[in-house]
């Protein structure tokens, strides 16, 4: 009889009949060759590969084995080895063997399962394989008993392919043809899954690519299923910051849509997806065009929800660029969409983002206001998820006034909900945004401890773009502790994750502050060219807030080097894109740099049209900067 000692993931239930039946119906053949394999397998070292690629049919398969006639004189004994550090497999199967109790008269037989958990699903040569095929003389004698090694069929062919050794000393190989009640079972559970990626571990992100890639391999399956595989496999992949292939696989997904006119609502959410991949890799006009087929489509065929979706996202992408206006445009286009349609939940997230631009622009009671309507909305339908959220956003806005105070208090709530309901995403970015408050107030060592529980959590969910966000807010606070070496290390590191996963608008950010951290150690030259490669990423992907930040930097870097005509340049185009999309806090910082330039001059009274606005802005701001302005602009009334 089969053995349940290592068996405690088969979950036999007497509800298998039927699928026994079918499994059967659909794979006499290879049963029949597996049994006679069984059959005639010596006691000694006999390897069999079954290939099967879900679970719920590996069950069924080895209940059959263990309750076939043929199998009343074998021992089946099953070791489970699904940990994914695992490396020496003999070592294993050695040290399980002198646990089992051998029955008389009985042939043992090793079923071993959960190896491909150490295989994987990419890079070359898994330790695991390394090992076997080292190792695979010293099978004979250590374990001299027939094994069957259960696997899916993109392990089998990472194994034959990085195993060659091993592999040739196979005696078979019988592959099982899934049944459609274990495909619709895997399609159910993966099958719009971008809707709870952002509350899984790296890990279950991981199992559920597995468990789509063998969707993949199966034969039987539709066209439509098929696209929405390729989609899922394409967001899942994006969520772990492997862009390459998510647009792969959307790509393969929206090539399939071509097929078939009837595809086209499938069609408008891959273009749809694929948009998101190329916002990531900072290419915001290919971005624009497949949103706008997208939106083409979803009008077309009357699809109101996903038509107001693409008009969020497109919104994204415009406030992205710095072009606000064009931006609370098209959520205000999505916003009543979504209210024709009563869909509230989504009310609340659009309300909240454009907020977030209102607060951008410097109006930040109106900004306050649409987070509050947002809030009110996800209190009244109990969605804690959004209500964390906005509380996340309110307490931003609280700290960019000055209020720390109220803002650690805004984020601590939303920090108790994204701990109550699991949403590890939102709570690894408030644990962020609560470290830089704490950073702020000069207490660094509570600062480090948060930016470093937010990375583990980033890193145990795969979130490689937030990583390198948390990575370089590191790097800033070590900055401050003057601790140059392990700054740069750390920004290294941020640039090794954005030119991997093609975040070029993190790689601008990353190579800015380098520029800064090279500019203060009066490294001018190499600070000019860092800003310089930021500065074209920045015209690149059109993201015209990093330009005039950037053009600020530079044009401070220009004053101190006593290049007054290319300061006065640079600030100055910095200053009319700070003016045109309303960031107002580097309009100030422009202004400023302007009024100090005209103060040496001797030009007082242009130094004062710079500098009185400027200290407007930064009492309006609450900044502490608004004292050095307000002390500038005493002293050039003086003089004037």
């Amino acid at each position: 009889m089969l053995s349940k000692k290592h068996s405690n993931q088969l979950r036999v239930t007497h509800d298998l009949n039927l699928e026994k039946e079918t499994f059967l119906q659909r794979n006499q053949q290879s049963l029949a060759e597996l049994l006679t394999f069984i059959d005639f397998a010596d006691t000694q070292l006999t390897i069999g590969f079954v290939a099967v690629n879900f679970e719920q049919d590996r069950t069924t398969l080895i209940e059959i084995l263990d309750n076939h006639p043929r199998c009343h004189d074998i021992q089946f004994e099953i070791f489970n080895f699904a940990a994914p550090n695992l490396r020496f497999l003999r070592d294993e199967i050695i040290h399980d063997l002198k646990e089992i109790h051998l029955e008389p008269d009985k042939k043992l037989v090793l079923i071993v399962i959960g190896l491909e958990k150490s295989i994987g699903l990419s890079g070359e040569y898994p330790p695991v394989l390394q090992d076997l095929n080292f190792v695979r003389d010293a099978f004979t004698n250590s374990v001299p008993h027939p094994i069957l090694i259960f696997l899916p069929d993109h392990a089998l062919t990472r194994l034959a392919k990085y195993a060659p050794d091993f592999w040739a000393w196979r005696k078979g190989v019988f592959y099982f043809h899934t049944v459609q009640s274990t495909q619709d079972l895997a399609i159910e559970k993966t099958i719009q899954s971008e809707r709870i990626l952002g509350s899984l571990d790296l890990p279950e992100r991981q199992e559920r690519i597995d468990l789509l890639e063998r969707l993949l391999m199966e034969e039987s399956t539709n066209v439509r299923t098929r696209i929405n595989i390729l989609k899922e496999l394409g967001v899942a992949y994006r969520s772990i910051g492997e862009a390459e292939k998510a647009e792969d696989f959307l790509q393969k997904a929206l090539k399939l849509t071509e097929e078939d006119e009837n595809l086209a609502g499938i069609k408008g959410s891959v273009l749809h997806a694929l948009a998101g991949i190329y916002v990531n890799k900072g290419d915001m006009d290919e971005a624009i065009a497949l949103c706008n087929q997208s939106l083409e489509i979803t009008e077309r065929i009357g699809n109101v929800q996903g038509q107001a979706a693409t008009l969020h996202e497109l919104g994204s992408i415009y406030a992205n660029k710095g072009e606000v206006d064009e931006a609370i445009a098209l959520y205000n286009q999505s916003l009543e969409i979504i209210e024709r349609i009563g869909d509230i939940q989504g009310k609340a997230a659009t309300l909240n983002n454009l907020a977030t631009l209102y607060a951008n622009k410097g109006e930040v009671d109106e900004a306050i206001a649409l987070y509050n309507h947002s809030l009110e909305i996800t209190e009244r339908i109990g969605n804690v998820q959004t209500k964390a959220v906005t509380l996340h956003e309110l307490g931003r806005i609280y700290a960019n006034k000055g209020e720390v105070d109220e803002a650690i208090a805004l984020y601590n709530q939303s920090l108790e909900i994204t701990e109550r309901i699991g949403d590890i995403q939102n709570k690894a970015a408030t644990l962020n945004n609560l470290a830089t408050l704490y950073a702020d107030k000069g207490e660094v060592n509570e600062a480090i401890a948060l930016y470093n529980q937010s990375l583990e959590i980033k890193e145990r969910i795969g979130d490689v773009q937030g990583k390198a966000a948390t990575l370089n807010n590191l790097a800033t606070l070590y900055a401050n502790k003057g601790e140059v070496e392990q700054v740069i290390a750390l920004y290294n590191q941020c640039l090794e994750i954005t030119e991997r996963i093609g975040n070029v608008q993190g790689k601008a950010v990353t190579l800015y502050n380098l520029a800064a951290l090279y500019a203060n150690k009066g490294e001018v030259e190499q600070a000019i060219a860092l800003y310089n490669q930021s500065l074209e990423i920045e015209e690149g992907i059109g993201n015209v807030q990093g330009k005039a930040m950037t053009l600020h930097q530079l044009g401070r870097i220009y004053a101190n080097k006593g290049e007054v005509d290319e300061a006065i340049i640079l600030l100055n185009q910095s200053l009319e894109i700070t003016e045109r999309i309303g960031d107002v806090s580097t309009q100030a910082m422009a202004l400023w740099g302007l009024g100090h330039l005209a103060e040496q001059q001797g030009e007082y009274t242009k130094a004062i049209s710079y500098l009185q606005p400027a200290l407007e802005i930064l009492q309006r701001l609450k900044s502490p900067d608004a004292e050095s302005v307000s002390a500038s602009l005493d002293r050039v009334i003086r003089n004037s």
